[in-house]
This record gives structure tokens, C-alpha cells and sequence, in this order.
């Protein structure tokens, strides 16, 4: 019995071990593909298609605050404001 025993374990022993094989092929040399020179980006454009600054000097700014009296009184929290 310790025979069977004996070689069932080398039996085992033997299916485990990893079988010996000629070392692998050495990989091809890696060669790095050339990229060509990136094309230049086009200029920066408006996202609201504007492509001329505006003209600052053309419209007058208007202050809300400044012209609340000309629009006549009007209602904050229940209060007339004048």
C-alpha cells in the first residue's frame, strides 16, 4: 500500500511540474512609427460668430440705477420706492 501511495504521489508530482520547453523566440526590435508635424490650430474665433471687436464708442451704457426715476415709483417688498 505505501507503494501505491509512493507512486501516486510521484504520479501527481509529475503532472504539476512544469514541463521544460526551449525558451521563447526573442521579440522583433520595436520600431516607433514617425508621426508627421502636427498641422498649426486656426486662430481663435468668437464662439457668438463675432470676428471685428465691438465698437465700445457706438452704444452708451446705461446704468439701471441711474434712470430708476425717470420709470415712475415702483413696489420692493410691499414698500412704493420713488
Amino acid at each position: 500500500m505505501t507503494d501505491l501511495i509512493h507512486r501516486l504521489a510521484t504520479w501527481v508530482a509529475l503532472l504539476l511540474k512544469p514541463r521544460s520547453s526551449p525558451p521563447p523566440p526573442p521579440p522583433p526590435p520595436r520600431v516607433v512609427p514617425v508621426r508627421p508635424a502636427a498641422a498649426p490650430l486656426p486662430a481663435p474665433r468668437s464662439p457668438y460668430g463675432l470676428d471685428t471687436p465691438l465698437d465700445a464708442t457706438a452704444v452708451r451704457s446705461v446704468r439701471p440705477y441711474l434712470t430708476a426715476h425717470e420709470q415712475g415709483p415702483y413696489w420692493i417688498h410691499g414698500l412704493e420706492v420713488a
